[in-house]
């Protein structure tokens, strides 16, 4: 009986969202975070689309989106 090729696993990339832990990975090309524009439109963060907490380019939290809509500044 011939030997069977090994088949690969696909490794699962998890990218969870640091506050609302839901994951942010979309494919090997796109993520679900939204990209966050400054006034000359350069990228000055990102926001997660869950809990619509807001982080700057280095993953720091910026503004956090509680529950019932208050917000918090960080």
């Amino acid at each position: 009986m011939p030997k069977q090729p090994k088949k690969s696993k696909k490794k699962e990339i998890a990218d969870p969202c640091p506050i609302c832990n839901e994951e942010l990975y979309l494919d090997n090309e796109f993520t679900q975070r939204v990209g966050l524009l400054g006034d000359y439109d350069d990228v000055i963060g990102w926001l997660c689309p869950y809990c619509k907490s807001e982080f700057d380019t280095d993953n720091h939290l910026v503004k956090f989106m509680g529950e019932n809509g208050m917000r918090g500044e960080a």
